[in-house]
């Protein structure tokens, strides 16, 4: 950045994984959507669709954190944010186009209410929020939920007027914006646990994860929510939350009630019957849970933007 230009307000973190042409669209339209002074980071997690080449082409002033070998998200996104200068931190899911100035909306909300100091906006899919900014951190319901296989997701806050917005349980990274101080004090996103994680620990610092539902953005391809694969690294990352965040006795409880889903279920075949068979892995974890902070990775490639 040159002399004459403004320091960023607001550095802009997006992780992409062969996901180019929607990147590409969504850079474009953040670039020309906004007049708040940003700054933009990309994370090229594995990427094998020539992503890097093409953002650096198409984008010279993008800083670019080139990964040759994917992280998982919580990983990549610490990544991102460690190269980042400005006062606030917004990260977001490649391909989302704003509707109006949604970042200058976002900012304009935390700098009026300073109590809350995290937040996020509405990321639409025809025309409808698509539920993906905001969720409940890991409970007791939603892992019985997990366990039969329900339909119904009670951590996804199926009943939550998103129009209204408001204090809500916890932000997704998919649009999150952090005063730079509380990510700070935090130490980030905790690589082992679901990234809800941030919000319950920025909650006990007196910060209040707010929705805005005036900032709105719309994901270009429009995509619905991924549906919640069942695997040994969700029930590690979810009993880790447990003992770190619930009481002995509902952990316990979160433990006998995966343990008795993987032995009834295992019959069936898999994901359950490697979940079984590798349940001292998820179930085992320090008691409390301490909190690893970001470590710093010197494997990684950057391309700094051309002055």
């Amino acid at each position: 950045m040159s002399s004459s230009q403004p320091a960023p307000v607001v550095s802009i973190v997006s992780v992409a994984r062969n996901e180019r042409g929607g990147l590409l669209r969504g850079l474009g339209a953040i670039q020309s959507g906004t007049e708040v002074p940003a700054e933009m980071i990309v994370v090229d997690n594995g990427s094998t669709d020539n992503t890097a080449a093409a953002v650096r082409h198409a984008f010279r002033d993008v800083t670019l954190i080139r990964q040759d070998e994917p992280l998982p998200a919580p990983a990549a996104l610490n990544l991102g944010a460690a190269s980042t200068r400005a006062p606030w931190l917004l990260f977001l899911d490649p391909g989302l186009e704003p509707v109006g100035d949604a970042v200058r909306t976002l900012l304009e909300h935390a700098g009026s209410h300073p109590d809350e100091r995290l937040c996020t906006g509405r990321t639409l899919r025809d025309g409808a929020d698509d539920g993906r900014t905001v969720e409940a951190a890991p409970t007791l319901l939603g892992t019985a939920c997990l366990a039969l296989s329900l339909p119904f997701d009670p951590e996804r806050l199926p009943r939550l007027d998103r129009a209204i917005g408001g204090a809500v349980p916890a932000l997704t990274p998919r649009m999150l914006l952090i005063e730079r101080g509380l990510w700070d004090m935090l130490g980030g996103f905790d690589e082992r646990l679901p990234t809800a994680d941030l919000s319950v620990r920025a909650r006990a610092l007196g910060a209040r994860p707010t929705l805005v539902p005036d900032a709105q953005m719309t994901a270009n391809p429009p995509s619905p929510r991924p549906a919640r694969l069942v695997s040994t690294a969700l029930l590690t990352e979810r009993m880790a939350f447990a003992h770190r965040h619930l009481t002995p006795g509902r952990t316990r409880a979160m433990g006998l009630m995966l343990s008795a889903a993987a032995l009834a279920r295992s019959v069936a075949g898999e994901p359950w019957l490697s979940i079984r068979r590798r349940r001292s892995t998820w179930l085992s974890s320090q008691e409390p849970m301490p909190f690893v902070p970001v470590q710093t990775r010197s494997f990684v490639r950057r391309d700094l933007p051309q002055p």
